[in-house]
């Protein structure tokens, strides 16, 4: 069934509920269980078709009749968090956990309101109480590192992201995050975790970027080349080709497989003069000769001559939380 056709039928649907509704007002056999299932039908269908302003009015409407439906005033929660209507959603929900204290699932929606309003702290606060009754809760460890990474705060979601990647349930962002977090605190390097995260997704430079960062801090630097070649595959650009040619030429020393990449390099025009400099003026090179030639022969392009700069991409983009569904 074609999309076209779902609305289509939620149209239809619509329209025959207001028509119920309508008739079940008027008529004296209607009865108010019917008419507030009526309501929340209609709440969801114009939900389900976008319509976030109508959707919340017919929750309202069913909350008059019977106050007491927990499932519309959940997805009037929602309805009026999608909307942009934070605090009205906030206040609603809130209002709901006052009559059941320990219901995770309204606590989930309240911690996403509560991001969506801006308010970081208290969604993290809010997932730290679910996890008080639920700790092993994915969804919520999952949230929750996202929260304290995205606020560099390393030391306290380290537990999370350990209990996270003990329970076999961690991503490859989690991974990443694991590396970032015991590189910040002076745990490792990270390049355990910046690997594992690369090899679940070899798509993500900026994963392989912290994985050759890691290695280069513990002086790894066959292993960075092997992982420059795989970032090389993926995006040729003359500032990994020097980054590569740099190691070669000054830590490994293999001028047969550093000039070469270095001619690369400034064939793709690369022109960072403050790199180009630290590798003329690099102590005890072998053969400082070599490296001048290539130098000479592919001298830096004067400013605003290049066509265009070659951009590297960017890392994975920061995850947000996924927005939830109504009841349906």
């Amino acid at each position: 069934m074609s999309s076209n056709q779902i609305v289509l039928i939620k149209r239809v649907f619509i329209h025959s509920t207001i028509l119920l509704i309508l008739l079940s007002s008027c008529s004296s056999f209607g009865y108010k269980e019917e008419l507030v299932e009526a309501y929340y039908n209609l709440g969801n269908a114009y939900s389900d078709l976008g319509m976030l302003d109508d959707s919340a009015a017919v929750f309202t409407r069913a909350l008059q009749i019977d106050p007491s439906f927990p499932s519309a005033a959940y997805n009037l929660g929602i309805v009026h968090i999608q909307s942009g209507s934070y605090k009205q959603g906030i206040a609603v929900l809130t209002d709901l956990l006052k009559k059941n204290p320990e219901n995770i699932l309204v606590m989930k929606i309240l911690a996403w309101g509560y991001f969506k309003e801006g308010d970081i702290h208290k969604a993290i606060e809010t997932y730290e109480s679910i996890l008080k009754i639920d700790s092993y809760n994915s969804d919520v460890l999952n949230n929750i590192t996202i929260l304290m990474i995205h606020d560099s705060l390393y030391e306290e979601v380290y537990p999370y992201l350990v209990k996270l990647e003990s329970i076999g349930d961690a991503g490859s962002n989690t991974l990443y995050n694991l590396g970032i977090a015991e590189r910040e605190l002076g745990i490792s390097s990270g390049a355990v975790w910046f690997e594992a995260a690369y090899e679940k997704d070899k798509t993500v430079k900026e994963f392989l970027t912290a994985l050759i960062d890691a290695l280069k801090t513990e002086r790894r630097y066959s292993r960075v080349i092997e992982y420059y070649d795989n970032f090389l595959e993926m995006d040729p650009n003359p500032e990994f080709l020097f980054d590569k040619a740099f190691i070669l030429l000054t830590a490994i020393e293999d001028y047969n497989l550093g000039i070469p990449a270095l001619e690369e390099a400034m064939k793709g025009g690369f022109s960072d003069s403050d790199r180009i400099d630290e590798l003329r003026f690099y102590p005890d090179l072998l053969d400082v000769d070599r490296i001048l030639s290539v130098f000479i022969s592919y001298p830096l392009p004067s400013p605003g001559t290049r066509d265009q700069e070659t951009e590297t991409k960017s890392g994975p983009e920061e995850v947000l939380l996924e927005d939830p569904k109504t009841l349906d």
